[in-house]
């Protein structure tokens, strides 16, 4: 008989109880000793978002990652790094881990603080690659001689949910991760971004755990789940998590890891030891649909058990929207099993599976459904407000991107205006519209500095809803004037 792949789990109530939970999971699995021989070069990657601090369950606990390092130490390892890529962190390895106390434990501990966001990156070129590219990873992660991945309980808006293999996207720098997110090829990227070198193990901090949208977006559901993983097999503890979180329907890119030989994706080949995933799981976690159906109120997706290419494109689709009002109700049907929903007012069925419930609204087809496409249908729909981007189009009207080279407009969760020299990982200037708009003007003004952008300058993000007529022709006179004096490109 074929052995199985062992995945921990141990109950872990309270945060000062982390060292003797950590010590139980690794001893389910053998003991750090397994894991970690003297004289080598140990790399520990935890998962940091500037946005959730470990109390949302967005980020890591560096209590986690300390005691991780003290069972690491008992081994004599010649060198252990800590590293992450985040935006917050900038580009330099000096600017790395610059809050919530991560500097604090590093000084405690002697550890060396890294940005992988600073490089050097290597870029590799993988035989029958999913992801249609290079991938340019750490260099850094490529040399030591132990990767451990220490990443949340937590469920994701792009990807189903966000553990152990999602945890390796912070290895690719971000300019890539916004250039794939662009692509929407995330999943494809996932996979063969582990493929490039897979952790060799993986401890979950799930003390808090993060539901709904979750993932690098936003963190407004703590769990509270209570709960150590560990294993070496990251599809294996990828399946077990989902199963923690009571997450069921089809995940493709851990479907395709599986495939690849990255791990054990079939739950009859995975022995849980320590305590029972009924004993751990505290109750099931919400998904991003509806965290959404939260926010726009009218709003219902009737998800009939589809993969996470449709699930996934349109939660990314809805959320561009996910600040504006509902005109009138709005429901999305997506998947292939169940009865055909009851529906009253705009609907929007996506992709293939789902086309037999096509007469109930506008079908968007594919497999997966394409975002863009998504995106238009909910415009045609009328039931989302577009007063803001309206307004812009008064206000840029007879303007060309040539009369205007280094700037973009965005407004209702679309892209209104795109200057002939706009390049999205260059210097420009952006005007952004409302009220409804602020996560991507957050994400903007968080990057900006990055790119040599000045926010206030190069960045206007005007407020309201919807915005004054007034004050967007004066910003958009005000840019214009700056770019007739020499914009300055870096």
């Amino acid at each position: 008989m074929k052995e199985k792949t062992a995945v921990a789990l141990q109950k872990w109530t309270e945060l000062d109880q982390v060292e003797q939970a950590l010590e139980q999971c690794l001893a389910h699995l053998g003991g750090i000793a397994r894991y970690v021989q003297p004289g080598q070069t140990v790399l520990i990657k935890p998962n940091v978002v500037s946005s959730g601090p470990a109390s949302s369950g967005g980020t890591t606990h560096p209590e986690l990652v300390e005691a991780l390092i003290e069972q690491v130490r008992r081994r004599s390892p010649a060198r252990i790094v800590v590293a992450e890529g985040t935006p917050g962190f900038g580009l330099t390895h000096d600017s790395a881990f610059p809050t919530g106390g991560w500097r604090e434990m590093a000084a405690r501990t002697g550890v060396e603080l890294y940005n992988l966001d600073g490089g050097p990156h290597t870029e590799v070129a993988l035989e029958n690659p999913r992801y249609p590219g290079t991938v340019p990873f750490p260099q850094v992660i490529l040399d030591v001689d132990v990767f451990i991945s220490v990443p949340c309980l937590k469920t994701h808006i792009n990807a189903d949910h966000t553990v152990t293999l999602k945890n390796s996207f912070g290895c690719t720098p971000q300019w890539k991760r916004s250039e794939v997110h662009r692509q929407y090829l995330l999943e494809e990227f996932l996979v063969d971004l582990n493929r490039v070198r897979a952790p060799d193990l993986i401890i979950v901090d799930g003390l808090i755990g993060a539901e709904g949208i979750a993932g690098g977006v936003g963190f407004k559901h703590p769990v509270g789940a209570q709960v150590m993983v560990a294993g070496d097999d990251p599809v294996a503890v990828d399946v077990v998590s989902r199963e923690l979180m009571g997450i069921t329907a089809p995940t493709r890119h851990l479907k395709w890891a599986a495939e690849v030989g990255l791990g054990i994706g079939d739950p009859d080949g995975i022995e849980v030891v320590g305590d029972t995933v009924a004993a751990c799981m505290k109750r099931r976690f919400i998904g991003a649909a509806e965290e959404l159906e939260e926010a726009m109120p009218g709003l219902r997706v009737h998800d009939r058990n589809a993969c996470s290419g449709c699930r996934a494109f349109a939660n990314t689709a809805l959320h561009r929207f996910a600040r504006q009002k509902l005109l009138k109700p709005l429901h999305i049907v997506l998947g292939a099993d169940g009865e055909e929903p009851q529906v009253e007012g705009a609907v929007i069925v996506v992709g293939d599976c789902a086309k037999e419930c096509g007469n109930l609204g506008s079908l968007v087809a594919g497999c997966p459904a394409p975002v863009p496409a998504i995106i238009e249908a909910l415009q045609a729909s009328r039931a989302i407000c577009q007063r803001c981007l309206e307004l812009g189009r008064e206000a840029l009207a007879g303007a060309s991107p040539s009369d205007l080279p280094h700037l973009r407009v965005s407004a209702a969760g679309d892209e209104l205006f795109v200057g002939a020299e706009v390049e999205r990982n260059a210097w420009h200037q952006e005007l952004i519209l409302g009220d409804c708009n602020a996560y991507y003007a957050n994400a903007v003004l968080e990057r900006a500095p990055q790119l040599g952008m000045t926010p206030g300058v190069d960045v206007v993000w005007l407020r309201g809803c919807p915005v004054s007529a007034e004050e967007l022709g004066e910003a958009v006179e005000r840019l214009r004037a700056l770019q007739a004096q020499g914009a300055k490109p870096q």
